[in-house]
């Protein structure tokens, strides 16, 4: 209806009602649109400060893992040329250190003079290079101090590429300064993480000295180049503080501002830097605004029919095009969706919750366990088979509407709507569980795996997307950090948990390198004559703060960093050192750890630790878990096999634990089968814990094995031991673990008169 401007009074008085109340309802409606991008504003900028402080987190983590691996490597060295006192193998040295290739450019070993003689990168043996003017050796020349050193990027002389050289002293075999032992870091792959977690956000990231110069950069535009120096900047001014914080950095030449998150590197002078620009904090808000206002307009004008053609518009993705999304959406190698749909499909979920609180939902983070050790020993091309076998078994299990994305990896994510309760959802995460535990027929090969899964709730443990994965992956931290095979829910405390394991990781580290843990002994006797057979070692970490560490806690956590490789050497080396001051006739059991088989030399490591020792070969008797074999099957027993080439005996611990395979008692000469405690704590009450150890002890007598029971408290559970004709047996009965100066006490009263194991057997 066309009205004339002259009419108009007319018109309103004729219409005074509707007119005001459409009038009424058309300024609510304005004012609430103002209302909530006002709110949609701060929350935005609540959303993007807990955004970079989580990154800066993720970063800060993925730095000190980095540099962690490097200093265990370079204290690895330092190690072995001190212990050669004086050989100087520096070749051989450098050449069988363990780091990664896209991680490390060089690594090198320099003279007290500065000259480098040896380098496992360019032409063998290297030229004589002159290094006495670099900071990163300049450094140990005047001070004592053993430090490792952080250099600024510069361009390595050998090498001739941009990098940053961590470095360390080692000593001479007169004691004083013998040289240094150096790794190049290629300073990109500090950075190169986010591009394997980056869900969606634009930030730049950068990894600065305390001197103020970039040490490392990366993610998209706006951050500072590497070696840029930024001791002019407001950044620099921030880290000066000594605080960590987040800020809003006006950038020169009227490039757009952008909010900076910066965090303290622990143990180390470097800061992470992580920052995103404003306009890309506000995106969301200003979107949500221009369709607040336009839903506005068009009830305030009335034109339904327009927005109606509008959606019959968008209704129409040609054919081709939806071709062309469909290839952009799946991972390729296992067809599933992949990344970029999992994200867009939990934002829009996470939206959806916003609105209907009620409305329920889970994200699950799923990690093949033991993935690498298939594609290491097996190649890429089973490892690729196996991926795609898992994604088939894991979609089976589904119900329509819940979606199973890739995320690259052995890395695969779940989203669940509508989950339901809590009890729904453990079920589903067991049925996934239980679908990848039987064995895989990938060509030749019979392949055993299970996965850990990582839970969150929405939205109760987060609002938005990248606080739901973040929940979802602090969740999959603590499977790994414990049983593996498993799953957990996300709760708050998750995140103190984390904050404590790293603080306890920093503290282990301290404790190995200055020796402050210890070994106690808990002896094995034989039932026939009562007599000490040997002692089995077990590491002791006495905290000043936190007291006695339990094993479990702290041996986990240097598995889960890498330091259980210096703990298990250190561990070895001692319990023989001991040994080889007892009686001759008794023997030292030590625990392998599976994380071992897998790392640099383990039979090296082994062979020396008796050199050095001299604690003859059989008297050594290493124990590895049923679960170890079953984990990695063929190669651990490749390396066992090695193992037992020098001489020493080889125990199976805890058998009958897990998922037993015969198969593995053929295949290997296993010396001795121990008795899990579990089955021991029943024995005189329950016939069929009896019946089990009986056919355990049978198993190892046709099999030419011994067999130890472990965990005896009673005298009626040594008495059934000994009727069923086990050879040893060990626990608190006899004795529990002593430190090491009260072993020679314990073997000079260990005599016919007062020793507590009778003779049963006659």
């Amino acid at each position: 209806m066309a009205l004339h401007l002259k009419q108009f009074p007319r018109f309103l008085a004729e219409r005074r009602g509707p007119v005001i109340i459409g009038l009424i309802v058309v300024v609510v409606l304005w004012i609430g649109v103002a209302a909530k991008h006002e709110n949609d504003v701060r929350g935005a900028l609540q959303d993007s400060e807990r955004t970079t402080h989580n990154f800066a987190m993720v970063f800060e983590e993925n730095v000190l893992r980095s540099i962690g691996e490097i200093d265990k490597s370079l204290l690895y060295m330092r190690r072995s040329i001190e212990n050669r006192a004086g050989k100087e193998d520096y070749a051989t040295i450098v050449n069988t250190t363990d780091l990664l290739s896209e991680i490390i450019v060089q690594v090198a070993i320099i003279g007290p003079d500065g000259v480098m003689r040896a380098s496992n990168a360019g032409p063998q043996p290297p030229p004589a290079t002159d290094l006495s003017d670099r900071e990163h050796f300049r450094i140990h020349v005047e001070t004592s101090d053993d430090v490792l050193y952080i250099s600024r990027p510069v361009i390595g002389r050998a090498s001739g590429r941009v990098s940053v050289q961590i470095s360390r002293r080692f000593r001479g075999p007169d004691g004083e300064f013998g040289g240094v032992v150096v790794a190049s870091l290629n300073p990109s792959h500090l950075t190169r993480f986010y591009d394997k977690i980056d869900l969606g956000t634009p930030a730049s990231i950068s990894l600065i000295g305390s001197d103020g110069v970039v040490r490392s950069s990366g993610g998209v535009g706006g951050g500072f180049g590497v070696g840029a120096d930024l001791t002019r900047t407001e950044t620099y001014r921030k880290i000066r503080s000594g605080r960590s914080g987040t800020f809003t950095l006006t950038m020169p030449d009227g490039a757009e501002s952008r909010l900076v998150t910066i965090r303290k590197v622990r143990e180390h002078p470097l800061w992470v830097s992580v920052s995103v620009p404003e306009s890309e904090i506000y995106k969301d808000s200003r979107a949500t605004l221009r369709m607040d206002a336009l839903t506005a307009a068009i009830l305030t004008l009335l034109v339904g029919i327009a927005v109606e053609k509008l959606l019959r518009i968008e209704a129409k993705r040609s054919e081709a095009e939806a071709r062309v999304v469909r290839l952009a959406s799946l991972d390729p190698l296992t067809d599933l969706p992949n990344r970029r749909v999992f994200r867009a499909s939990l934002e829009a979920m996470a939206e959806t919750a916003r609105a209907t609180p009620e409305a329920t939902f889970a994200v699950m983070f799923l990690d093949l366990d033991r993935f690498k050790i298939v594609n290491d020993t097996l190649g890429h091309k089973v490892g690729d088979h196996l991926l795609q076998a898992v994604g088939d078994r894991l979609a089976a299990v589904l119900a329509p509407g819940q979606l199973l994305a890739r995320l690259g990896g052995d890395e695969f994510a779940l989203l669940v709507p509508r989950a339901g309760g809590r009890d729904a959802i453990e079920a589903l995460a067991r049925r996934i569980a239980a679908a990848v535990l039987p064995p895989f027929e990938i060509g030749s090969h019979q392949i055993r795996s299970s996965v850990s899964i990582g839970i969150a709730v929405g939205p109760a443990d987060g609002g938005s997307a990248d606080d739901l994965l973040i929940a979802a992956d602090l969740a999959l931290y603590a499977v790994k950090g414990g049983k593996r095979g498993t799953f957990r829910f996300y709760d708050r405390q998750m995140s103190e948990g984390l904050e404590e394991r790293r603080q306890i990781e920093a503290d282990l580290r301290r404790a190995i390198e200055r020796g402050e843990l210890e070994l106690h002994y808990q002896p094995s006797v034989t039932l026939k004559s009562g007599e000490i057979a040997g002692f089995e070692a077990l590491a002791r970490w006495r905290h000043p703060e936190r007291g006695n560490v339990p094993p479990s806690l702290f041996i986990a956590i240097a598995e889960e960093c890498g330091l259980i490789h210096a703990l298990g050497e250190w561990s070895l080396e001692e319990a023989c050192r001991q040994a080889a001051t007892w009686p001759e006739r008794l023997k030292i059991a030590v625990n392998l750890s599976p994380v071992q088989f897998s790392g640099p030399d383990l039979v090296g490591m082994v062979r020396g630790v008796l050199e050095r020792t001299g604690l003859p070969a059989h008297r050594l008797e290493l124990e590895i878990t049923e679960q170890m074999l079953l984990d990695s099957g063929e190669a651990t027993l490749a390396i066992l096999r090695e193992l037992k080439a020098l001489g020493l005996h080889v125990a199976m611990d805890d058998f009958g634990t897990g998922y037993s395979s015969l198969n593995y008692l053929r295949s290997f000469p296993f010396d001795r089968i121990k008795v899990d405690r579990s089955f021991v704590t029943g024995l005189g009450t329950a016939a069929q814990n009896a019946a089990i150890v009986r056919a355990v002890i049978d198993i190892a007598r046709v099999l030419g094995m011994r067999t130890t029971a472990e965990g005896i408290e009673t005298a009626d559970q040594q008495r059934v031991l000994a009727l069923l004709g086990c050879d040893e047996v060990q626990g608190y009965l006899f004795s529990r673990p002593v430190p090491a100066a009260e072993v020679r006490t314990l073997i000079g009263r260990w005599c016919p008169e007062n020793r507590k194991a009778k003779t049963l057997a006659a």
